[in-house]
């Protein structure tokens, strides 16, 4: 099953280097560096941060035929300032993923059998939200997985809706249900009220609300309740953690086929393991989780 991620290509810079992320990216890469296909559908500008992002996307293996490449908009750059071992994000604007263009051959490229993913942020541009939009209209994934990313005043309560009356799996973080409920017009703001509410409301069968070092729970239709305790690792930082957890949920529920609780412990062991090493694409043999 491939992973189709839409959105954010940009590098997060810290005070002595830069690397390469973007959730959607690191989605993608963590599930191909699992041993899924992936492909990324993004926008990168035709400058020295845009050919580095190319090379390096290769190395990973993934499908890079849906990048557009812009000759007016630079690559973009979230500067990240960190704050303990959590990261503060700013990003450049205008970047070359605020214009993400779509082709025919694009929508005929993908899968019925496929997953796609997106985030909230990408979506802070009529272009790229126009180019999700058509995605959606006109292609037939079996699973959309959303991750809702607050990040500064880049969403609306109409975005927010967007992204819930189109996901099948959402995935949230405990600073974030707060937000959702209010735009919900939900009283009693947990993760059981709200599944319950997104359930019987819209095409959601699985919530993923990650809670930091307090570990993750999974709500399903079938399942009820699922929590998965993190590791006491060393953390190193955060940035891409929650993609890790994303992307492995996804492989090992979809691609391996495992119930809903083998594949949360596994994402939470791949999100472990990311938040012990600088970066959000941390190198590993995939045979580290295989067990």
């Amino acid at each position: 099953m491939k992973l189709y991620s839409f959105g954010e290509i940009l590098f997060d810079t810290f005070e002595d280097t830069h690397t390469l992320g973007g959730a959607p990216l690191n989605v993608a890469a963590h599930f191909r560096q699992l041993g899924g296909e992936s492909a990324i559908i993004s926008a990168l500008g035709n400058d020295e941060l845009g050919r580095e992002a190319f090379i390096d996307i290769e190395k990973l293996g993934i499908d890079a035929s849906m990048i557009s490449v812009l000759d007016k908009v630079p690559t973009g750059i979230a500067s990240i300032a960190m704050k303990g071992n959590d990261a503060d994000y700013e990003f450049s604007y205008p970047a070359a993923w605020d214009r993400i263009e779509i082709y025919d051959e694009d929508i005929d490229a993908i899968e019925d059998d496929s997953i796609l993913y997106f985030g909230t942020l990408a979506l802070r541009s009529t272009t790229s939200f126009l180019a999700l939009e058509r995605i959606i209209g006109e292609t037939s994934p079996e699973e959309i997985f959303v991750d809702v990313n607050i990040r500064k005043d880049f969403y609306s309560d109409e975005l927010i809706g967007f992204c819930l009356d189109n996901a099948t799996i959402l995935k949230i973080n405990e600073d974030e249900i707060d937000l959702i409920c209010s735009v919900i017009g939900l009283d009693t703001c947990d993760g059981s009220s709200l599944f319950s509410w997104l359930s019987e409301n819209t095409a959601i069968h699985t919530l993923l609300l990650t809670r930091g070092k307090h570990g993750s729970d999974c709500f399903t239709l079938d399942g009820g309740k699922i929590h998965e305790e993190c590791s006491s690792v060393h953390v190193v930082d955060t940035v891409g953690a929650g993609d890790s957890l994303s992307a492995a949920f996804l492989f090992f529920r979809y691609e391996k086929k495992l119930s809903v609780s083998e594949a949360l412990h596994k994402a939470t062991a791949v999100a472990d393991f990311v938040v012990g090493h600088k970066g959000a694409i941390p190198l590993y043999d995939r045979t580290m989780f295989s067990d």
